[in-house]
Order: C-alpha cells, then sequence, then structure tokens
C-alpha cells in the first residue's frame, strides 16, 4: 500500500482554492484576506500558485482557509478534487435535520445498539 504522498496527483482544477471561496460567500480575494488576517496580495498569491505540494501556502495559513471555508486542508492545497464525489459520514448528515429528525435518529440508533447487543449476548 502506497503512502498519500507517494500517491498523490494533482487535481485537474487550477481554480479550487478560488471556487471554494466564491461558493462560500466571499466575492473578492480582498474580502477573504481581511476575514483572514493576511494581506489581499499573499491570498492572491495563494490562488494563483500551482495545487499540490509546490503551492507554496504555509500550513498554518492553509489550516487558517480550510477553517474559514469549512473544508479540508487537502481540498485547499489541490491534494483533493473539489469535483470528486463526496459520500457525507453521518454526523454530516444528521447535522441537516431538524431537531425532531435529529431525536428519531438518535432513537432509532439506541434501537440499533440495544439489538447487537442482544444478539452477540444470544451468541454466547
Amino acid at each position: 500500500m502506497s503512502s498519500p504522498a507517494s500517491s498523490y496527483t494533482p487535481t485537474s482544477a487550477k481554480r479550487t482554492l478560488q471556487r471554494l471561496r466564491r461558493e462560500a460567500g466571499y466575492r473578492n480575494a480582498k474580502d477573504f484576506a481581511a476575514v483572514l488576517g493576511i494581506p489581499a496580495s499573499t491570498y492572491s498569491r495563494y490562488e494563483r500558485a500551482e495545487e499540490g505540494p509546490q503551492c507554496g501556502i504555509p500550513l498554518s495559513s492553509a489550516w487558517s482557509i480550510a477553517d474559514e471555508l469549512g473544508v479540508s486542508i487537502d481540498l485547499v492545497v489541490g491534494r483533493e478534487d473539489i469535483d470528486a464525489a463526496h459520500e457525507a459520514t453521518i454526523d454530516e448528515r444528521s447535522r441537516a435535520l431538524s431537531r425532531e429528525g435529529r431525536r428519531m435518529l438518535e432513537d432509532y440508533l439506541e434501537y440499533l445498539e440495544r439489538r447487537e447487543a442482544d444478539d452477540a449476548q444470544a451468541r454466547r
């Protein structure tokens, strides 16, 4: 099995960071840079940079950008394809539910846990 670094292939989209910023509602790089607390010229350079390990975005800035945009750091630096299908986790899916829906999901999960515990007990 290869490590993530050795299997790295850059994404095809050259403007992933710009697209992420716009999808998050920031119309221009200058406004987003202000939110991050960095010079607009610095942030603009990040958007124009090559994607992947050679992007030149310092780790602390990449984390700040990822946190502000609500995405992974791999997506920020172009190690993850922005257009790749993303299978939502149960946690992500549950956050989209209403309070009542989350309560029902929790009830069902408790039922499943009890059922599996009972099945395990019966197998002993």
